[in-house]
């Protein structure tokens, strides 16, 4: 039984390290889909301090192939900040995701979904909205405990995700080798991802009007983020009143709730000051640029032609950066935005890129 694989794997408190597992249960009935359970692990936080997430955890049907199933870890897209806005709090991001759990098991694979960290009551928040470095590690350390607290899987794995999940998709792609040495990871899927928001953000300014594909929802997510994970600057500084107010709402917020933390504003009437500074422009790229250079694995890159909300464009620029990083994504543009690139093929490319780097056995 999982459960009792689980308990044998429980680490004791005093050696507790990344990936160690300090809890396991079923979650009967999650997304309408039977076996699937959540566990509670060690990984690290932004400042570099032990902590503690949640991933779900779902295996096909039937007994494990010959050195245990191959794993997906897939990564979610954006949520909110609070811990009631992952995989078990938030009805609407279970709906989502159930589907595409369902379809990577079918494809012959044991899937982990981490939910980051400060998404459950397990976890710590808020949440670092678009941290590359702790979407990264969260991910890994998930692959990490799931391997030590359920039996049947490989060694072998890949990583996929949508939206924030493509962003943290490729963050783990990047780390994966080097956290995990004793893992063989093999590759990267990302559909509509995150990228390049950090030079657009950087711009805004006292007085900054409401403006087209610049959210002030994501801007207010992000700026919350950074100050919860003290990023080397003073985030509040740059603050107005109401830029103060409004990142304590946020914090306790999903995002299904964040028009209305922001009704009625623009994104210069967050800001005290502007943030073109070098101070700030330093502290978010280091808080949330994707990696362009240093990959060892394969990367493949879907994204939605009418996608308004993470542009195209942005993913061009970041294929442009990997082939000038010397890691060439493979890359399709397809009909879709961005709420449905799965379902209009992204998905299927995914599979198809899954089936190469890491076949089912």
């Amino acid at each position: 039984m999982v459960c009792a694989i689980v308990s044998a794997g429980v680490a004791a408190p005093g050696s507790a390290a990344p990936g160690d597992v300090v809890s396991a249960v079923p979650v009967p009935g999650w997304a309408g889909l039977d076996r699937v359970e959540q566990i509670t692990y060690r990984t690290t936080g932004a400042m570099g301090e032990p902590t503690t997430a949640t991933a779900l955890v779902r295996v096909p049907r039937g007994t494990p192939p010959a050195g245990g199933w191959r794993i997906v870890a897939w990564d979610h897209g954006t949520s909110g900040l609070a811990q009631n806005c992952g995989l078990t709090g938030s009805a609407n991001l279970e709906a989502g995701t159930g589907p595409t759990v369902a379809r990577l098991n079918d494809a012959g694979y044991a899937v982990v979904a981490p939910d980051y960290l400060g998404l459950s009551a397990q976890s710590p928040g808020p949440h670092p909205y678009l941290n590359t470095r702790t979407e990264a590690t969260a991910t890994i350390d998930a692959v990490r405990a799931a391997r030590s607290g359920v039996g049947g899987l490989s060694s072998t794995w890949a990583v996929a995700g949508v939206s924030q999940g493509g962003h943290a998709a490729l963050a783990t792609g990047h780390l994966a080798p080097r956290r995990a040495p004793g893992l063989d990871f093999r590759g990267t899927a990302a559909l509509a991802p995150a990228s390049n928001a950090e030079t657009l953000l950087a711009l805004a300014f006292p007085g900054m009007p409401s403006v087209p594909l610049f959210p002030v929802t994501n801007f207010a997510a992000v700026l919350t983020g950074m100050d919860a994970t003290r990023t080397g600057v003073d985030v509040t500084s740059y603050l107005s009143p109401t830029g103060r107010m409004t990142i304590d709402r946020m914090a306790r917020s999903c995002s299904s709730s964040w028009a209305s933390v922001v009704a009625g504003q623009t994104p210069g009437a967050l800001l005290a000051k502007p943030l073109s500074q070098p101070p700030f422009t330093a502290a978010i790229h280091d808080y949330m640029a994707v990696p362009t250079s240093g990959y060892r694995d394969p990367i493949m890159i879907v994204h939605g032609t009418r996608d308004t909300t993470v542009p195209i464009p942005l993913t061009v620029a970041l294929l442009g950066q990997l082939a000038a990083g010397g890691n060439p994504a493979e890359f399709y543009a397809i009909d879709s935005d961005h709420r449905d690139v799965g379902a209009k093929g992204g998905l299927d490319y995914t599979v198809q890129f899954l089936h190469r780097v890491i076949p089912p056995r």
